[in-house]
């Protein structure tokens, strides 16, 4: 869903609160539901997908992998992540169960190893996590990471994952310096004229990741949000920008926080009233 360039119409939100922790003060997230109460949106707003260069011959290959998955995987392994990803976690994940044939070659991913649960940087390689190729001494983990694996897996190659800064992976699959972007990426229409992308691999919804008893949590709908006096942030170049800027009049809408690690700082230290963000990464602060 990330780095999404689309404007949507205003639509009435339903918002549903879930209460949540982090590691200085406590958090809460509402939920806003994607083609229901809340935002109008495809699947190439709520979905992720491979990204690969133009006529890649993976591309078959992956799809058949990807067909074999479900809603029902995609949600285990993704409560796996959120679980692994949860600060002072004691979760574990065995990834132990794929084979050693990489006869067919290496397939090299690219991801910013920093948006949590779909791809993180660690240091060990515990939970089945995968060293960054061009970050000696650092293991990437996530959804992603674990996707990426499977797929390898299936396609009898070897994993190598890159980190790259978001807005140089595009760039990197159409150069062929990697194979793939697995790094919750969307299919916009947009992006579809640079390069293609595989099967989806998830759709998510979005939140806005506020401070436990903020003003936010009393709000019943996105009409009751749109105050003056809230303070907003979303990812620069993202679809959460975006919808936040088109459908809200009266927010303060914040735009130069640069990731979410900037964001959370900013929520913890009250200098917004939260963010938006997608549904599992808010979870990974919950658990």
């Amino acid at each position: 869903m990330k780095k999404i360039r689309q404007i949507l119409s205003l639509a009435a939100v339903s918002f549903a609160a879930i209460s949540c922790s982090g590691s200085k003060v406590e958090f809460d997230y509402v939920r806003l539901v994607n083609n229901d109460t809340g935002f109008t949106a495809s699947d190439g707003d709520t979905a992720i997908a491979i990204g690969l260069k133009k006529g890649s011959s993976l591309k078959a290959g992956i799809d058949a992998y990807l067909s074999t998955l479900n809603q029902d995987k995609w949600t285990d392994l993704m409560s796996k992540m959120v679980a692994l990803s949860a600060e002072n976690s004691t979760a574990t994940y065995d990834a132990s169960n794929l084979n050693n044939d990489t006869s067919a070659g290496t397939f090299k991913v690219g991801m910013e190893c920093g948006y949590i649960p779909y791809n993180w940087s660690q240091t060990n390689d515990k939970n089945g996590a995968v060293p960054i190729a061009n970050n000696k001494g650092n293991y990437a983990n996530g959804y992603d990471v674990q996707i990426a694996r499977q797929v390898a897996n299936a396609l009898n190659m070897k994993l190598e994952v890159y980190q790259y800064e978001w807005d140089a992976l595009l760039p990197a699959v159409q150069s062929g310096a990697i194979d793939g972007i697995v790094a919750g990426m969307s299919p916009t229409e947009e992006r579809l004229k640079e390069i293609d992308f595989s099967a989806i691999y998830y759709r998510s919804n979005l939140v806005v990741v506020t401070r436990k008893n903020s003003k936010l949590m009393e709000c019943k709908n996105l009409s009751e949000l749109d105050q003056k006096g809230f303070k907003i942030a979303a990812q620069p170049g993202t679809f959460h920008l975006d919808a936040l800027k088109a459908q809200t009049q009266n927010v303060t809408v914040i735009e130069n926080l640069e990731d979410f690690v900037d964001m959370q700082i900013a929520l913890e230290a009250g200098t917004i009233d939260g963010y938006v963000a997608e549904e599992p990464t808010a979870l990974s602060f919950c658990n």
